[in-house]
C-alpha cells in the first residue's frame, strides 16, 4: 500500500483511480462496506483502489472544544488499510486553510485536476468543503461533467442499531465494549507505552502494567476481561481503568494484569483489547477487601476468556 503525504505529493501516475472520502474514525462495519465496495469497484475496470483521509480529526482545528477522543490513531487506520487491500491512501493535512475550501474547489482541484478520478464511493450522508456545503448531489452533478461516477451506500445496521462512530463512543462511556465489537468487527482496542507506576498491584499480588495513551477514547471506569498484544504474542488478562479512589487518587489511569505472565514491560508496547466489562470501578474500606474483590475478578476474567 502506498501513502501519500499531502495534495501537493499527488503522483499523476494512479491509474483510474476509485476513491472513498473520509475520517473513517474507527473503521466501522460501515467503513469496511466502503473499503470493500471501492476494492471491487477498483478492479472491475482494472484501475486503484484509493481511500483520502484526514489528520488531525477535522474538529480538532475547527471547534477543538468539541473534539472526540479518538477511535483508531492515524496508523491503525492505515494498517486496517492495508489489510483490506487498499492500493493507496492519500492523508491529507487538515488545516484551517484546508478547511476553507470550498466543495467545487475540492472536487476540481484534488478530485479531477490531481486524481483523475474514475469513481467515487461515499455513504448515504457524506458531506465535504467549507461549512460542510458539499453534498451527494453536487458531487454526482460535477461527475457528469468531468466523467467520474458516483455510488452512494446505505447505512449498515447491525441487530437493531444503525453503526456510526458516535454510537460505538456511546457503549465505550457505558462499558459495553462486547456492543462495540459489534459495530467495528473486532474488539475495541486501545494502545500505548508501558510506564511506571506506584506499584501498587504487585503489593497486593497482581502485578500490573500502567499504560500511557495518547488521545484515544477510552472504555467507562471499571474491570474489563482483555486480550493483550504484547510482539507477536496475545495473552489474557484483566484490565482496570479507574482513579484508583481505594487509595484517594484523582487521575484516571489504564492498569492491565496479565495472566500467566512474568517480565518486564517498563516502555514495551501493548495493545489492549477490551472484550467485556466485569463491573463498574468501586471504592473499598480497606485493603484486604480490595484483594478479595481483585481475586474475583481475575477469575471473572479468565471465566469470560476461556
Amino acid at each position: 500500500m502506498k501513502i501519500i503525504r499531502g495534495v501537493s505529493a499527488i503522483p499523476q501516475d494512479i491509474i483510474r483511480p476509485v476513491v472513498t472520502i473520509g475520517n473513517f474514525d474507527g473503521v466501522h462495519l460501515g467503513h469496511q462496506e466502503l473499503l470493500n465496495r471501492v476494492i471491487k469497484r477498483s478492479s472491475e475496470i482494472n484501475g486503484t483502489s484509493v481511500v483520502i483521509t484526514f489528520d488531525p480529526h477535522p474538529l480538532k482545528v475547527l471547534r477543538p472544544e468539541k473534539a472526540p477522543r479518538l477511535l483508531t490513531s492515524l496508523q491503525e487506520r492505515l494498517t486496517i488499510f492495508q489489510s483490506f487491500g487498499i492500493k493507496v491512501v492519500i492523508c491529507i493535512d487538515f488545516t484551517k486553510k484546508f478547511a476553507e475550501q470550498t466543495p467545487e474547489e475540492f472536487i476540481k482541484e484534488i478530485l479531477v485536476k490531481k486524481l483523475r478520478t474514475k469513481g467515487i464511493v461515499i455513504g448515504y450522508n457524506y458531506t465535504f468543503g467549507k461549512d460542510k456545503k458539499g453534498n451527494i448531489e453536487l458531487l454526482k452533478e460535477k461527475g457528469r461533467k468531468f466523467g467520474y461516477d458516483v455510488e452512494v451506500l446505505e447505512p449498515v445496521e447491525t441487530g437493531d442499531q444503525r453503526i456510526s462512530s458516535s454510537r460505538i463512543r456511546e457503549h465505550l462511556s457505558k462499558g459495553a465494549v462486547d456492543k462495540a465489537k459489534e459495530i467495528l468487527g473486532r474488539y475495541y482496542s486501545i494502545e500505548g507505552i508501558v510506564t511506571p507506576g506506584h506499584h501498587r498491584g504487585m503489593g497486593l499480588g497482581y502485578p500490573t502494567a500502567n499504560i500511557y495513551t495518547i488521545d484515544e477514547a477510552i472504555p467507562k471506569e471499571g474491570i474489563y476481561a482483555v486480550k493483550v498484544e504484547h510482539g507477536n504474542e496475545t495473552i489474557d488478562g484483566a484490565c482496570y481503568i479507574g482513579t484508583q479512589p481505594t487509595f484517594a487518587g484523582d487521575k484516571v489511569c489504564v492498569e492491565v494484569h496479565l495472566f500467566n505472565f512474568n517480565g518486564t514491560l517498563y516502555h514495551e508496547h501493548l495493545k489492549i483489547l477490551f472484550v467485556k466489562m466485569i463491573r463498574e470501578e468501586m471504592k473499598f474500606d480497606d485493603r484486604e477487601s480490595l484483594i478479595v474483590q481483585i481475586r474475583n475478578d481475575v477469575e471473572k476474567a479468565k471465566e469470560i476468556l476461556s
